[in-house]
């Protein structure tokens, strides 16, 4: 039998060029199951494609393009809680300046940014598996940048509105993408790393606490003695929140110009094999190895061999391997359509875990925001309950808290490698154990019994949110990966619009515990439902 004529479920070896003029190269056959691929709702000609990736990324290992895509990746999920935070904590600021509405309805500038954060996932995610993940990667901090400087200079609250929701939308885009592209340029034996990314969230929350709780303390009102003897409070004497959005914009423009001209991306290698341009494929994977250091033995010929015998005609190979940039291009545009959509849910056990995933994303985007967006006004209320309002006070225990994610982050890496849990369990136990002290945060009231609660708290959902991070992009595969991430991207961000007006219109928004213990419970039910995703992804083979 030869090899275009073996039965559908069959394993197949993938050619690999063993031996070249009397030298056997590093990359081995592959083995490629249809039934399988079937099965991960996979086209088995990207999948044996992609088994020949894979080894050539083992070839190129773990070095300086790694660790340099490392860092630019954390700069979006840098950017991501920087600019959440940074709302959350100059909210009870902006409420007293002139021109802006008090409390509650202030809270609806948080609304804003969640309504260009829900459509900012969705486009960038979706355009991902259609033109590629460059666009998204080169744009999002860029356009964030811009609309956060912006955004300082609001004279009102309605253009305060526009400026956050145009900043959501690339600031959605960071999130959605990046552990996505690194988890594509990465060995297998480092996908631990992607739950590390979150390290770089963590630190985008201190960053925020410490440029707000500066400028916040030196220049804003007097709230003491506003409406005493004339004393207004405007944008001249209540300059420090403006100052903060100034800082963090002009700093995600450098981060920017970090990513565009110092760390240029390359585009995925899978990617761009799953719509035929293998040639550039193999052009990033040799960047990658003599970036490192390395020489990599990777042809396009070891490719075309891979997808040999299970193209369904060979005029569709043919004309799979000539076309255009042009051709690619206008290709791309009229496969935007479903298909991604429908590839995610193409079996049962892959339409369950798809579905379960993009409901938990969504569970825990609404609880997150409900519990930290508000985090600065309930800090706020705690004090006032112990006779303590000072903005030290309250600015912080939020450094503080902010500060024990970073620990989380590294805690979620190693517990994602062990043998006896992997990522399922990692997610389960850190978002349960986020629920529990949320719930003991509502019942205790001195400063130290406050700061302590809030650091675990943020200590375990650091944790829970790097897990779940990897989960996802390690679940999807790769020519519906950017889709999937959209999808349960826009479900959190959708979801996450609700807690502003959960926080403004609910009447468990009478009481600063209110919120809180509506995330514990939410957090609580994310966390179990965590055990029932069907695929374990420790181990597994990214394709």
């Amino acid at each position: 039998m030869t090899q275009s004529q073996t039965p559908k479920g069959s394993l197949k070896k993938v050619p690999s060029d063993l031996e070249k003029d009397g030298v056997v190269t590093v990359l081995p056959g592959v083995l490629v199951d249809e039934a399988y691929a079937h099965a991960e709702g996979i086209d088995p000609v990207f999948m044996a494609k992609a088994s020949v990736i894979n080894s050539a990324l083992e070839e190129c290992g773990m070095g300086r393009f790694q660790w340099e895509l490392f860092t630019s990746a954390g700069f979006g999920y840098f950017s991501d809680n920087i600019w959440l935070q940074s709302i959350a904590i100059i909210m009870p600021y902006v409420a007293i300046e002139d021109h802006f509405p008090g409390y509650p309805k202030i809270r609806m500038a948080t609304f804003a940014m969640y309504c260009g954060l829900v459509p900012g996932a969705l486009f960038w995610g979706m355009t991902a598996d259609v033109i590629g993940r460059r666009l998204a990667w080169n744009s999002t901090l860029f356009i964030s940048a811009v609309f956060g400087l912006a955004a300082g200079a609001s004279p009102n609250f309605y253009v305060l509105c526009v400026m956050l929701a145009l900043n959501g939308i690339g600031t959605a885009g960071n999130m959605v993408l990046d552990g996505a592209v690194f988890l594509e340029f990465i060995p297998s034996t480092h996908k631990y790393l992607i739950t590390l990314l979150s390290a770089w969230w963590a630190v985008g929350q201190v960053v925020a606490s410490l440029i707000c709780w500066v400028f916040i303390e030196k220049y804003s009102c007097d709230t003491e003695r506003v409406g005493i003897d004339g004393y207004r409070c405007d944008r001249n004497t209540n300059p420090g929140w403006r100052y903060s959005m100034y800082t963090l914009g002009a700093m995600m423009l450098f981060l920017w110009a970090l990513r565009m001209f110092v760390l240029p991306m390359q585009e995925s290698p899978k990617f761009l094999v799953s719509i035929g341009q293998d040639e550039e494929a193999v052009r990033v994977i040799h960047y990658i190895a003599k970036r490192n250091g390395r020489t990599s033995t990777l042809t396009v010929e070891q490719l075309h061999k891979a997808a040999e015998g299970y193209e369904t005609s060979p005029s569709e190979a043919k004309e799979q391997r000539t076309l255009t940039n042009w051709d690619l291009a206008k290709r791309s545009f009229s496969h935007f359509n479903l298909d991604h959509i429908k590839g995610l849910f193409a079996t049962r056990r892959l339409a369950f875990s798809s579905g379960l995933i993009i409901a938990i994303f969504g569970a825990l985007g609404l609880a997150y925001p409900l519990y930290n967006g508000f985090l600065s006004g309930f800090l706020q209320a705690k004090g006032a309950e112990r006779g303590d309002t000072s903005v030290s006070a309250t600015y912080s225990s939020y450094t503080y808290q902010a500060a024990c994610g970073i620990p989380g982050s590294i805690a979620a890496t190693f517990l994602v490698e062990w043998g006896r849990g992997g990522r399922k369990f990692a997610g389960a136990f850190f978002t349960v154990g986020a629920g529990a002290f949320l719930f003991g945060l509502t019942a205790v009231r001195s400063a130290a019994s406050v700061n302590a609660l809030t650091c675990m708290a943020a200590f375990f959902e650091n944790a829970f949110y790097g897990v779940i991070y990897a989960i996802a992009p390690e679940t999807f595969p790769t020519p519906h990966r950017g889709t999937g991430d959209a999808l349960a991207g826009g479900f959190q961000r959708l979801c996450g619009a609700f807690a502003p007006i959960l926080a403004v219109y609910s009447p468990a928004a009478n009481s600063p515990n209110g919120p809180v213990f509506s995330a514990a419970a939410i957090f609580i039910v994310a966390g179990l439902a965590m055990l029932a995703l069907p695929i374990e992804t420790r181990g597994r083979t990214t394709y």
